[in-house]
C-alpha cells in the first residue's frame, strides 16, 4: 500500500485555505481551515513539530496570545454566549501559527503561497467585475463603485482593499528584486483599477507607505526622492472622483457610506465609552459593548448604533475587551516582530508589516474572518522563514 505524503497533504489543504481567503462564502474558507487542522492532526511527527514551535515559541505567541487573551477575558465576562462566539471566531489566530510554525518554511513554499493568493484575488476581482458589467447591462444600477462593487465581492471594501494591497507589493517586489515579467505589469495596472473602484482610502495610503521599504532596499537614501511622487499618486487618487463621492454619505441605492467627518465622530465616540470600561482589564471577551452603542447615541452617530458598529480601530477594540492588559500584550508583539525585523531584514516583510499597522488603525481588522486569517497568515509566514538563509530573496 503507497504510503500517504501527509507534507504534501498539509501543503495543498493551506494552499486551499489561501485560495478560498478571497472568494464570497465565509464558510468555504472555514471548511478549508478545518481541513488544514485535521491533516496537521494526522500527519504525525508530533515531536518534530513541538521542537519546532519550542524553537520559534515567542513569534509563534505572538499571534495566538490574542487567542488565549479571549479565553482569559471569559472567566470575567458577563456574557459566556457572546465570549464562546468570540474564542470560535478567533480559533485561526491558533490553529494557523500552530500549522505554520510547526513546520520549515522553504522559499518554494512562500513563493507559491503568495502566487496562488494572488491568482485568487485577481480572478475573484475579475468574477466582480463581469457581474457588475452584467447587472449595469440590465439596468440595475451602478456596481463599478465601493459598497456595491463590494456587495458582489460580499467582502467589506476594507478587506478586498487589504488582499490588493498585499498583492500589489509582492508583484512590485518580484519585479524589482526577482523576476521583471509582463504579466506582473499588466497585474498590477488591473489591481489598481479595481482598487480605485473599490475606493478604499485607507488601501491607497497603506500601498503608498508599503512601497517605502521596498524602494529603500532598492535604493538606499535615493528612495526619500521617490516620497513626493508617491505623495502626488496618493492625493491623485483620494481627489478623483471615485473617492470624492464617498463624501457625500450615500451612494445611488440609498446606502450610507461613512465619510472622514463620520470616521472621526466615530472614533470619538468609541474614545469616551472606553474611559467607563473596567481600566486594567476590560469587560472581557464577552461584552456585549453597549456602552460603546450608548456612546454612539449621545455623539448622534445613528449608523454606529442602527448597524452596531465595532471601533474601526483594532487598538481601541482590544482595549474594550481587555483593557490596560491589552496594551502590555500589544508591546510584547510589536517587540518580537520588530526584533525579527531588525535582525533578519527583509524588505516584503516590513512592507506587511506596516500595511497591517495602518490598516488596524482605521479598521477592527481582527473582528472578522477575513481579516484575523490574513492577519495570523502573513505574520505566521514571513515570521517562521528564515531570509538569511535566502539572500537571493533579499
Amino acid at each position: 500500500m503507497k504510503k500517504i505524503n501527509w507534507d504534501y497533504l498539509q501543503n495543498l489543504a493551506l494552499l486551499l485555505v489561501v485560495i478560498t481567503l478571497p472568494m464570497p462564502k465565509y464558510s468555504l474558507n472555514s471548511q478549508a481551515l478545518i481541513i488544514l487542522i485535521a491533516v496537521w492532526l494526522f500527519s504525525g511527527g508530533f515531536s518534530n513539530k513541538f521542537a519546532n514551535l519550542k524553537q520559534k515559541r515567542y513569534q509563534f505567541l505572538s499571534i495566538s496570545i490574542w487567542f488565549f487573551m479571549f479565553i482569559i477575558g471569559l472567566t470575567y465576562s458577563d456574557s459566556l454566549d457572546i465570549g464562546f462566539k468570540n474564542i470560535v471566531k478567533n480559533l485561526p489566530l491558533l490553529a494557523i501559527p500552530l500549522v505554520i510554525f510547526s513546520q520549515e518554511m522553504e522559499l518554494k513554499k512562500l513563493e507559491n503561497i503568495l502566487k496562488w493568493f494572488s491568482i485568487s484575488v485577481i480572478c475573484c476581482a475579475v468574477f466582480a467585475l463581469i457581474k457588475a458589467s452584467y447587472f449595469t447591462y440590465m439596468n440595475f444600477g451602478n456596481y463599478f463603485y465601493n459598497q456595491n462593487l463590494a456587495s458582489l465581492l460580499n467582502i467589506h471594501t476594507t478587506y478586498y482593499a487589504l488582499f490588493c494591497v498585499i498583492v500589489l507589493l509582492n508583484f512590485i517586489y518580484q519585479i524589482m528584486f526577482i523576476k521583471n515579467k509582463i504579466i506582473y505589469w499588466v497585474s498590477i495596472v488591473f489591481l489598481l483599477f479595481f482598487m480605485y473602484l473599490l475606493s478604499s482610502r485607507m488601501g491607497i495610503f497603506a500601498l503608498g507607505v508599503g512601497l517605502f521599504p521596498i524602494f529603500y532596499n532598492k535604493y538606499g537614501l535615493k528612495s526619500l526622492l521617490s516620497v513626493p511622487v508617491i505623495a502626488l499618486l496618493i492625493f491623485g487618487f483620494l481627489f478623483s472622483p471615485n473617492f470624492q463621492k464617498r463624501e457625500d454619505g450615500q451612494d445611488e441605492f440609498g446606502t450610507n457610506t461613512p465619510t472622514l467627518n463620520t470616521r472621526i465622530l466615530h472614533w470619538q465616540a468609541v474614545i469616551d465609552a472606553v474611559g467607563e470600561t473596567n481600566i486594567y482589564f476590560g469587560d472581557g471577551s464577552g461584552t456585549d459593548k453597549k456602552h460603546v452603542y450608548t456612546a454612539y447615541n449621545e455623539f448622534n452617530f445613528v449608523e454606529g448604533v442602527k448597524h452596531k458598529y465595532n471601533a474601526h480601530n483594532q487598538f481601541l477594540e482590544y482595549y474594550i475587551y481587555f483593557g490596560l492588559m491589552a496594551i502590555i500584550v500589544w508591546f510584547f508583539c510589536f517587540w518580537v516582530w520588530i526584533k525579527k525585523i531588525f535582525n533578519d531584514y527583509y524588505a516584503y516583510q516590513f512592507s506587511v508589516f506596516i500595511v497591517l499597522i495602518c490598516f488596524m488603525l482605521t479598521e477592527s481588522i481582527l473582528e472578522r474572518q477575513n481579516g484575523i486569517v490574513i492577519f495570523a497568515l502573513l505574520l505566521s509566514l514571513i515570521l517562521n522563514w528564515n531570509f538569511k538563509k535566502n539572500e537571493a530573496y533579499k
